[in-house]
Protein backbone atom coordinates (compact mmCIF):
# COMPACT_ATOMS: atom_id res chain seq x y z
CA UNK A 1 0.00 0.00 0.00
CA UNK A 2 1.09 3.54 -0.57
CA UNK A 3 2.87 5.18 2.35
CA UNK A 4 2.41 8.72 1.05
CA UNK A 5 -0.01 11.47 1.98
CA UNK A 6 -3.59 10.30 2.58
CA UNK A 7 -6.17 11.39 -0.04
CA UNK A 8 -8.29 14.39 0.92
CA UNK A 9 -12.02 14.76 0.19
CA UNK A 10 -12.61 17.58 -2.30
CA UNK A 11 -16.40 17.47 -2.55
CA UNK A 12 -19.38 15.15 -2.29
CA UNK A 13 -22.27 15.09 -4.76
CA UNK A 14 -25.75 14.47 -3.39
CA UNK A 15 -28.79 13.64 -5.47
CA UNK A 16 -29.00 9.93 -6.22
CA UNK A 17 -31.33 7.89 -4.02
CA UNK A 18 -30.00 4.41 -4.80
CA UNK A 19 -26.77 2.61 -5.70
CA UNK A 20 -24.50 4.56 -8.08
CA UNK A 21 -23.24 2.10 -10.69
CA UNK A 22 -20.84 4.23 -12.76
CA UNK A 23 -19.22 7.66 -12.79
CA UNK A 24 -17.30 9.08 -15.78
CA UNK A 25 -15.41 12.30 -16.53
CA UNK A 26 -16.37 14.14 -19.72
CA UNK A 27 -13.64 15.48 -22.08
CA UNK A 28 -11.39 18.14 -20.50
CA UNK A 29 -12.63 17.14 -17.03
CA UNK A 30 -15.31 19.85 -17.13
CA UNK A 31 -18.11 17.63 -15.84
CA UNK A 32 -19.06 14.29 -14.32
CA UNK A 33 -21.74 11.88 -15.50
CA UNK A 34 -23.29 9.35 -13.11
CA UNK A 35 -25.87 6.59 -13.45
CA UNK A 36 -27.79 4.83 -10.71
CA UNK A 37 -30.30 2.19 -9.75
CA UNK A 38 -32.66 5.10 -8.99
CA UNK A 39 -33.22 5.09 -12.81
CA UNK A 40 -31.46 8.40 -13.36
CA UNK A 41 -28.63 9.65 -15.57
CA UNK A 42 -27.12 12.86 -14.19
CA UNK A 43 -24.63 15.40 -15.56
CA UNK A 44 -22.69 17.49 -13.03
CA UNK A 45 -20.86 20.60 -14.32
CA UNK A 46 -17.63 21.71 -12.66
CA UNK A 47 -17.78 25.34 -11.55
CA UNK A 48 -14.87 27.75 -11.12
CA UNK A 49 -14.89 26.95 -7.39
CA UNK A 50 -14.02 23.34 -8.21
CA UNK A 51 -17.38 22.02 -7.02
CA UNK A 52 -19.87 20.18 -9.24
CA UNK A 53 -23.46 21.33 -9.77
CA UNK A 54 -26.33 19.39 -11.43
CA UNK A 55 -27.02 20.21 -15.07
CA UNK A 56 -29.02 17.26 -16.46
CA UNK A 57 -31.20 14.70 -14.71
CA UNK A 58 -32.66 12.18 -17.15
CA UNK A 59 -35.07 9.64 -15.63
CA UNK A 60 -35.36 6.34 -17.50
CA UNK A 61 -37.89 3.50 -17.35
CA UNK A 62 -35.36 1.04 -15.93
CA UNK A 63 -32.48 1.07 -13.45
CA UNK A 64 -29.30 2.33 -15.14
CA UNK A 65 -26.65 -0.33 -14.56
CA UNK A 66 -23.69 0.53 -16.82
CA UNK A 67 -22.21 3.35 -18.93
CA UNK A 68 -19.50 4.01 -21.51
CA UNK A 69 -18.49 7.24 -23.26
CA UNK A 70 -16.73 8.36 -26.42
CA UNK A 71 -16.35 12.09 -26.99
CA UNK A 72 -19.90 13.36 -26.29
CA UNK A 73 -21.61 10.05 -27.08
CA UNK A 74 -23.04 8.15 -24.11
CA UNK A 75 -23.91 4.46 -24.08
CA UNK A 76 -26.15 3.54 -21.15
CA UNK A 77 -26.95 -0.03 -20.11
CA UNK A 78 -30.27 -0.81 -18.47
CA UNK A 79 -31.68 -3.43 -16.11
CA UNK A 80 -33.92 -4.60 -18.97
CA UNK A 81 -30.89 -5.62 -21.07
CA UNK A 82 -31.22 -2.74 -23.56
CA UNK A 83 -28.51 -0.17 -24.30
CA UNK A 84 -29.44 3.47 -25.02
CA UNK A 85 -27.14 5.63 -27.16
CA UNK A 86 -27.31 9.36 -26.28
CA UNK A 87 -25.58 12.46 -27.62
CA UNK A 88 -24.56 15.04 -25.01
CA UNK A 89 -24.57 18.64 -26.21
CA UNK A 90 -21.25 20.46 -25.91
CA UNK A 91 -22.74 22.92 -23.42
CA UNK A 92 -23.50 19.85 -21.24
CA UNK A 93 -27.12 20.91 -20.74
CA UNK A 94 -29.02 18.28 -22.72
CA UNK A 95 -28.89 14.64 -23.83
CA UNK A 96 -30.65 13.34 -26.96
CA UNK A 97 -31.52 9.68 -27.56
CA UNK A 98 -30.04 8.45 -30.87
CA UNK A 99 -30.48 4.66 -30.83
CA UNK A 100 -31.62 1.74 -28.68
CA UNK A 101 -29.66 -1.54 -28.87
CA UNK A 102 -31.61 -4.72 -28.11
CA UNK A 103 -28.61 -6.38 -26.55
CA UNK A 104 -29.23 -8.66 -23.55
CA UNK A 105 -32.08 -10.56 -21.94
CA UNK A 106 -31.08 -9.47 -18.44
CA UNK A 107 -29.27 -6.60 -16.71
CA UNK A 108 -26.36 -5.03 -18.60
CA UNK A 109 -23.36 -5.36 -16.27
CA UNK A 110 -20.62 -3.52 -18.17
CA UNK A 111 -20.02 -1.44 -21.31
CA UNK A 112 -16.91 -0.38 -23.23
CA UNK A 113 -16.56 1.56 -26.47
CA UNK A 114 -13.54 1.24 -28.77
CA UNK A 115 -13.33 4.31 -31.01
CA UNK A 116 -10.66 2.78 -33.27
CA UNK A 117 -12.76 -0.19 -34.38
CA UNK A 118 -16.07 1.58 -33.58
CA UNK A 119 -17.17 -1.41 -31.53
CA UNK A 120 -19.52 -1.25 -28.55
CA UNK A 121 -18.73 -4.10 -26.13
CA UNK A 122 -21.29 -5.23 -23.57
CA UNK A 123 -21.55 -7.87 -20.83
CA UNK A 124 -24.79 -9.00 -19.21
CA UNK A 125 -26.26 -11.20 -16.51
CA UNK A 126 -27.69 -13.43 -19.26
CA UNK A 127 -24.13 -14.91 -19.38
CA UNK A 128 -23.34 -13.30 -22.74
CA UNK A 129 -20.75 -10.89 -24.10
CA UNK A 130 -21.71 -9.00 -27.30
CA UNK A 131 -19.99 -6.55 -29.58
CA UNK A 132 -21.88 -4.23 -31.93
CA UNK A 133 -20.77 -2.20 -34.94
CA UNK A 134 -21.29 1.47 -35.71
CA UNK A 135 -24.63 0.80 -37.40
CA UNK A 136 -25.94 -0.91 -34.27
CA UNK A 137 -25.76 -4.40 -35.81
CA UNK A 138 -24.60 -7.16 -33.48
CA UNK A 139 -21.30 -8.52 -34.78
CA UNK A 140 -20.76 -11.46 -32.44
CA UNK A 141 -21.57 -13.21 -29.16
CA UNK A 142 -19.51 -15.14 -26.62
CA UNK A 143 -21.34 -17.24 -24.01
CA UNK A 144 -19.75 -17.63 -20.58
CA UNK A 145 -20.49 -20.18 -17.87
CA UNK A 146 -21.87 -17.64 -15.40
CA UNK A 147 -23.19 -14.07 -15.21
CA UNK A 148 -20.82 -11.71 -17.05
CA UNK A 149 -20.12 -8.86 -14.61
CA UNK A 150 -17.22 -6.74 -15.92
CA UNK A 151 -15.05 -5.99 -18.95
CA UNK A 152 -11.61 -4.80 -19.99
CA UNK A 153 -10.24 -4.46 -23.53
CA UNK A 154 -6.78 -4.34 -25.09
CA UNK A 155 -7.28 -2.17 -28.17
CA UNK A 156 -3.97 -3.19 -29.77
CA UNK A 157 -4.48 -6.97 -29.72
CA UNK A 158 -8.31 -6.80 -29.76
CA UNK A 159 -8.50 -9.03 -26.70
CA UNK A 160 -11.56 -8.73 -24.46
CA UNK A 161 -11.35 -9.78 -20.82
CA UNK A 162 -14.70 -10.89 -19.36
CA UNK A 163 -15.05 -11.38 -15.60
CA UNK A 164 -17.89 -13.57 -14.40
CA UNK A 165 -19.83 -14.51 -11.28
CA UNK A 166 -18.01 -17.84 -10.99
CA UNK A 167 -14.64 -16.13 -10.43
CA UNK A 168 -13.23 -16.78 -13.91
CA UNK A 169 -11.85 -14.27 -16.43
CA UNK A 170 -12.24 -15.26 -20.09
CA UNK A 171 -9.67 -13.95 -22.60
CA UNK A 172 -11.36 -13.67 -25.99
CA UNK A 173 -9.69 -12.41 -29.19
CA UNK A 174 -12.04 -10.56 -31.53
CA UNK A 175 -10.21 -11.60 -34.70
CA UNK A 176 -12.63 -10.08 -37.23
CA UNK A 177 -15.96 -8.33 -37.08
CA UNK A 178 -17.86 -11.63 -36.75
CA UNK A 179 -15.20 -14.09 -35.53
CA UNK A 180 -13.69 -14.64 -32.09
CA UNK A 181 -11.40 -17.14 -30.36
CA UNK A 182 -11.21 -18.07 -26.67
CA UNK A 183 -7.51 -17.89 -25.74
CA UNK A 184 -7.66 -19.04 -22.14
CA UNK A 185 -9.49 -18.61 -18.85
CA UNK A 186 -7.73 -16.98 -15.91
CA UNK A 187 -8.63 -18.64 -12.61
CA UNK A 188 -7.53 -17.47 -9.19
CA UNK A 189 -10.41 -15.66 -7.53
CA UNK A 190 -12.61 -17.64 -5.14
CA UNK A 191 -15.55 -15.24 -5.53
CA UNK A 192 -17.22 -13.33 -8.34
CA UNK A 193 -15.01 -10.97 -10.37
CA UNK A 194 -16.42 -7.48 -9.70
CA UNK A 195 -14.25 -5.18 -11.83
CA UNK A 196 -11.38 -5.23 -14.35
CA UNK A 197 -8.82 -2.67 -15.52
CA UNK A 198 -6.31 -3.00 -18.37
CA UNK A 199 -2.86 -1.38 -18.17
CA UNK A 200 -1.79 -0.68 -21.78
CA UNK A 201 1.75 0.38 -20.86
CA UNK A 202 2.76 -2.75 -18.95
CA UNK A 203 0.32 -5.15 -20.63
CA UNK A 204 -1.21 -6.32 -17.38
CA UNK A 205 -4.75 -6.95 -16.21
CA UNK A 206 -6.00 -5.94 -12.77
CA UNK A 207 -9.02 -7.64 -11.23
CA UNK A 208 -10.93 -7.45 -7.96
CA UNK A 209 -13.34 -9.88 -6.41
CA UNK A 210 -16.00 -10.63 -3.83
CA UNK A 211 -13.33 -12.80 -2.13
CA UNK A 212 -11.76 -9.48 -0.90
CA UNK A 213 -8.66 -9.86 -3.09
CA UNK A 214 -7.09 -7.92 -5.98
CA UNK A 215 -5.00 -9.70 -8.63
CA UNK A 216 -2.43 -8.19 -11.01
CA UNK A 217 -2.04 -10.53 -14.00
CA UNK A 218 1.18 -10.11 -16.03
CA UNK A 219 -0.37 -10.85 -19.42
CA UNK A 220 2.31 -9.25 -21.62
CA UNK A 221 5.16 -11.48 -20.43
CA UNK A 222 3.23 -14.59 -21.43
CA UNK A 223 4.32 -16.47 -18.29
CA UNK A 224 1.01 -16.48 -16.47
CA UNK A 225 2.42 -14.61 -13.46
CA UNK A 226 -0.01 -13.11 -10.98
CA UNK A 227 0.40 -10.93 -7.89
CA UNK A 228 -2.24 -10.94 -5.17
CA UNK A 229 -3.00 -7.83 -3.11
CA UNK A 230 -4.89 -8.04 0.18
CA UNK A 231 -5.98 -5.19 2.46
CA UNK A 232 -9.77 -5.13 2.44
CA UNK A 233 -12.09 -6.78 4.97
CA UNK A 234 -15.07 -7.10 2.62
CA UNK A 235 -16.00 -7.48 -1.05
CA UNK A 236 -13.93 -5.33 -3.42
CA UNK A 237 -16.35 -3.81 -5.95
CA UNK A 238 -14.33 -1.35 -8.00
CA UNK A 239 -10.80 -0.47 -9.09
CA UNK A 240 -9.17 2.46 -10.90
CA UNK A 241 -5.61 2.60 -12.23
CA UNK A 242 -3.54 5.73 -12.89
CA UNK A 243 -0.82 4.97 -15.43
CA UNK A 244 0.75 8.40 -14.96
CA UNK A 245 1.34 7.88 -11.23
CA UNK A 246 1.51 4.04 -11.30
CA UNK A 247 -1.10 3.98 -8.54
CA UNK A 248 -4.00 1.57 -8.13
CA UNK A 249 -7.14 2.63 -6.25
CA UNK A 250 -9.41 -0.08 -4.83
CA UNK A 251 -12.86 0.41 -3.31
CA UNK A 252 -14.64 -2.15 -1.12
CA UNK A 253 -17.72 -2.69 1.00
CA UNK A 254 -15.60 -2.23 4.12
CA UNK A 255 -16.01 1.50 3.23
CA UNK A 256 -12.30 1.89 2.54
CA UNK A 257 -10.35 3.20 -0.44
CA UNK A 258 -6.85 1.72 -0.60
CA UNK A 259 -4.06 3.23 -2.73
CA UNK A 260 -1.39 0.83 -4.01
CA UNK A 261 2.00 1.77 -5.44
CA UNK A 262 2.50 -0.69 -8.30
CA UNK A 263 6.17 0.25 -8.62
CA UNK A 264 6.81 -1.69 -5.41
CA UNK A 265 8.38 -5.11 -5.98
CA UNK A 266 6.11 -7.96 -4.85
CA UNK A 267 6.32 -11.74 -4.89
CA UNK A 268 4.21 -13.78 -7.26
CA UNK A 269 1.18 -15.30 -5.55
CA UNK A 270 1.15 -19.12 -5.12
CA UNK A 271 -1.29 -21.29 -7.03
CA UNK A 272 -3.36 -24.15 -5.66
CA UNK A 273 -2.09 -27.64 -6.47
CA UNK A 274 -4.99 -30.07 -6.98
CA UNK A 275 -4.42 -33.45 -5.32
CA UNK A 276 -6.20 -36.21 -3.43
CA UNK A 277 -3.39 -36.34 -0.87
CA UNK A 278 -2.05 -33.77 1.57
CA UNK A 279 1.25 -32.30 0.37
CA UNK A 280 2.52 -32.16 3.96
CA UNK A 281 1.95 -35.75 5.10
CA UNK A 282 0.82 -37.55 1.91
CA UNK A 283 -2.31 -38.74 3.72
CA UNK A 284 -5.64 -38.96 1.84
CA UNK A 285 -8.21 -36.16 2.04
CA UNK A 286 -11.69 -37.07 3.24
CA UNK A 287 -13.04 -37.22 -0.34
CA UNK A 288 -10.42 -39.83 -1.35
CA UNK A 289 -12.62 -42.63 0.02
CA UNK A 290 -10.73 -45.59 -1.50
CA UNK A 291 -7.33 -44.74 -0.03
CA UNK A 292 -8.89 -43.56 3.22
CA UNK A 293 -10.53 -46.99 3.63
CA UNK A 294 -7.33 -48.83 2.76
CA UNK A 295 -5.24 -46.89 5.29
CA UNK A 296 -8.04 -46.47 7.89
CA UNK A 297 -7.06 -42.82 8.16
CA UNK A 298 -8.93 -39.53 7.73
CA UNK A 299 -7.03 -36.29 7.03
CA UNK A 300 -8.75 -32.92 7.23
CA UNK A 301 -5.67 -30.75 6.71
CA UNK A 302 -6.01 -28.16 4.00
CA UNK A 303 -3.81 -28.34 0.90
CA UNK A 304 -0.67 -26.26 0.98
CA UNK A 305 -0.07 -23.92 -1.93
CA UNK A 306 2.52 -24.78 -4.54
CA UNK A 307 4.78 -21.98 -5.81
CA UNK A 308 5.35 -22.28 -9.56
Amino acid sequence: MSGGVAPALVSALAGHTNTINKVLLVPNDTALISVSDDRSLRVWIKRSSGEYWPSVCQTLEWCVSAMAMDDFHLFVGLDSGAINHYKLTEDLNRVTLLRVYTAHNMRVSALLYDAQSEWLLSAGKDKTFHWHGESGRRLGTYRAGAWCLCLAFDKLSKIAFIGDYGGAISMVTLETADKFRLITTLKGHLGSVRDLSWDDTHQRLISCSADKSIFVWEIGEGKGKAIELNAHADRVNSIAYSDEHKKLFTFAEDRKMVVWNLLTERKQCPLWEESNECQLCNGPFFWNVQKMWQERDVIFKRQVMNMK
